[in-house]
């Protein structure tokens, strides 16, 4: 179960509304979101809330912004598709780069998809099945659901 955009949305908009010393005195690893979106247009709006998180937030202070993804915005990421989604593409690979984010891709869902795991670029982390990354980074590493 995702979170549709406008959910994102709200809960990206709270985070950079939050103040940044809220963010500093928790002691997590980060903020994990579960993320399910239908269009190139829905994933730009929540890789634009990561960009503007670049100058408020120190992923080495405040953790990482883990996504993970389990839904048709999979197919955006194939390397077939890759022409029509190469800025939506190259915007998630600099902020991974950036550690800004770490995109996570459920495998399950690639198999729903039939998307091979070679297809997905080498930048996304590839998980079994995402409700369980989102449960181990949240119980294991700290993370914070939002």
């Amino acid at each position: 179960m995702g979170l549709r955009l406008p959910s994102i949305f709200v809960l990206l908009v709270a985070l950079l509304a939050a103040p940044v010393y809220a963010l500093a005195e928790t002691e997590n690893s980060g903020y994990v979101f579960s993320v399910t979106v239908n269009s190139s247009q829905q994933l730009d709006v929540v890789l634009d809330r990561a960009e503007d998180l670049r100058a408020l937030f120190k992923p080495d202070e405040h953790g990482k912004i883990a996504i993970v993804l389990h839904g048709d915005e999979l197919q955006l990421f194939q390397k077939n598709n890759y022409v029509l989604n190469q800025s939506t593409v190259e915007r998630a690979r600099l902020l991974d780069q950036d550690n800004i984010i770490d995109i996570k891709a459920c495998q399950t869902m690639m198999r729903v998809l039939d998307i091979e795991q070679n297809e997905l670029p080498g930048f996304i982390e590839q998980v079994p099945f995402a409700p369980a990354e989102i449960e181990r980074l949240q119980n294991e590493e700290g993370y914070t659901r939002l």
